[in-house]
């Protein structure tokens, strides 16, 4: 049995195969569901952060869902200043082991603040507002340029005790200690807007990031690498012809086999408006430049900039307002998967996406 979680803009879509047959069901009609994680000690324990109303556990994988966090009114108004768990912008489940034996879960919100919890998601605290980074004041979010928040939550693929945190648009912060205290990332060429950032389990040292600091700066920062835990970085973007990268993949078997999801900017990559969006995909290998994958996939236009994973297996999934694709050579070859397609799925932006086996 093979179950694919779907967070899309308006709902959450449970697709869950058996035998041959998908079955597809949804949750939170008419919220804003943009994150996902599950415990990587238990996959029916799942999280899902909401933009609009908090934080969400599953213990059943998906079936049912109960509020959990500091969770307040929704609508309610709250001093700017004031950090709470009501705008959930990223999630993530660390391999170490909390209290009860579940996965510690760190939270990211907007305003920018990091939380944390050490019992399964029944209690949370306060880790960092990022008050104390020196830069905080310049942080901002393009569309809301009073505000920002935390864009993605890594932890290290070979020491959970080193997370990694992006802004958008405020840079890379760095936590050797579990996130007891944080340092700004901001060496040499370091990027501003980071929007997924990967670590990898052979080699300590190797970030991946992809960016939109091609419409902070100029053509040419969509996508770069550190080897040296985000001290220095360099820009790779070799025959990329779209500059707006937002989702990426990384072979966890092979680092250097790597998928990212572009576009030519962001509105185009963001904004259905009658199908006049687009979206490319694009795959490197070690020394060689990156090449526009097509093979299998939809048309760039009218496909909203999908979502990107990368499996144990050697299997990429794509998650996009055309379906869920699936690729088992790599990234350069893909296949829908026979998920029932709803006509509302494709003015819906897609979020975020779990496979689970």
């Amino acid at each position: 049995m093979k179950k694919v979680v779907l967070a899309f803009d308006r709902e959450l879509v449970i697709a869950e195969k058996k035998e041959s047959r998908w079955n597809i069901h949804s949750h939170f009609k008419g919220a804003n569901p943009i994150t996902l994680a599950n415990d990587p000690h238990n996959s029916e324990r799942l999280y899902c952060g909401t933009f609009d109303r908090g934080l969400w556990r599953s213990r059943d994988g998906g079936s049912s869902w109960e509020a959990i966090g500091t969770l307040y009114s929704f609508g309610d108004v709250y001093p700017s200043d004031a950090s709470s768990m009501s705008s959930i912008t990223a999630v993530t489940v660390s391999p170490l082991k909390g209290e009860n034996g579940d996965g510690i879960i760190y939270v990211g919100t907007e305003p920018s603040a990091l939380f944390i919890s050490r019992d399964g998601g029944d209690s949370f605290e306060l880790l960092t507002d990022y008050r104390q980074i020196p830069s905080y004041s310049s942080w901002f979010f393009p569309q809301r340029t009073y505000t920002h928040h935390v864009k993605h939550i890594e932890i290290s693929a070979t020491n959970p005790q080193t997370l990694y945190t992006t802004i958008e648009v405020g840079g890379l912060m760095k936590s050797v200690d579990g996130g007891t205290t944080w340092t700004e990332e901001k060496g040499e060429n370091h990027p501003q807007d980071i929007h997924i950032l990967k670590s990898h389990q052979q080699h300590p040292d190797r970030l991946y990031g992809v960016l939109g600091d091609s419409f902070l700066k100029e053509p040419g920062h969509e996508y770069a690498e550190s080897y040296d835990g985000g001290q220095t970085w360099q820009y790779i973007t070799e025959d990329l012809n779209h500059h707006y990268a937002y989702h990426m993949a990384v072979n966890p078997n092979d680092p250097d086999t790597i998928i990212i999801a572009t576009s030519s900017n962001p509105h185009a990559a963001h904004e259905y408006e009658n199908g006049r969006c687009e979206s490319f995909i694009y795959r490197k290998e070690k020394n060689q430049p990156w090449t526009r994958i097509t093979t299998g996939l939809p048309v760039a236009k009218g496909t909203l900039i999908p979502v990107l994973k990368a499996t144990v297996e050697n299997d990429f999934y794509l998650f996009s307002n055309k379906g869920v694709f699936q690729s088992i050579d790599g990234g350069l070859k893909w296949a829908s998967l026979d998920i029932p397609w709803e006509q509302r799925f494709v003015t819906q932006h897609p979020y975020d996406m779990m496979i689970i086996e």
